[in-house]
């Protein structure tokens, strides 16, 4: 089975619809609709926070999501999401805590020198399927997820004006690159830069599968 779990920075020169919808299951979290630079078919699996999942449970309508979220994103995202989370055949999940304390034992059972800090918060959604992946001998490819602190604020749909509290934002930066590293995961495809001509950040080596499904 080949998956591939999206995260939800914007690029404004590239984007991944080819490589995402080449894999058989897509994962997204929250708000990460079809079509927005991360293939364009519908998620098998939507990864959400607890108020998110509780929206989507009560079915909650366009007016009440737009109050939600109004500081987040745009009515017309709002809506986008509710036809979306009303029509799609995702499956929609959450999990507890967002996974923190499977990744916390995944972290200590692998030997990881890595501290989860639980003062700062949960895991984000995205790293909470990776931990699920793991822990069920799945290894994920990564997309889209953030190796840099200040690439953070560059959101597809979240217009930032502050990076949100309540998550441990370096600490998840520094996993992401441990768990490449250890083979847990393959984050190959979070090197690409926001280039025309693809190239690669410096924070670790492409692994040669990924480099062979780009074709580099």
């Amino acid at each position: 089975m080949s998956l591939i779990i999206c995260g939800s920075k914007k690029y404004n020169n590239r984007n991944f619809d080819e490589l995402v919808d080449s894999f058989e299951v897509i994962v997204r979290s929250n708000m990460l609709l079809p079509d927005m630079g991360y293939g364009k078919r519908d998620s098998t699996i939507q990864v959400c926070n607890n108020h998110v999942y509780d929206h989507y449970q009560r079915k909650a309508g366009v007016n009440e999501l737009y109050r939600e979220y109004k500081e987040k994103t745009d009515k017309n995202h709002v809506k986008r999401f509710h036809d979306f989370f009303t029509k799609s055949q995702s499956k929609f999940v959450h999990y507890e805590h967002n996974n923190s304390r499977l990744m916390s034992y995944i972290i200590h059972f692998c030997g990881i020198e890595h501290n989860l800090n639980p003062s700062r918060g949960l895991l984000k959604c995205g790293l909470s399927y990776v931990a699920q992946c793991i822990f069920g001998g799945v290894k994920p490819f990564m997309v889209g997820f953030s190796l840099q602190e200040d690439d953070l604020m560059k959101h597809s749909y979240n217009h930032h004006t502050n990076l949100y509290g309540g998550h441990d934002h370096q600490g998840e930066i520094g996993l992401i690159i441990k768990l490449h590293q250890k083979g847990l995961v393959d984050a190959s495809f979070c090197l690409i830069e926001d280039k025309e001509e693809i190239s690669f950040s410096n924070e670790f080596e492409p692994t040669p599968q990924a480099l062979e499904i780009l074709k580099c």
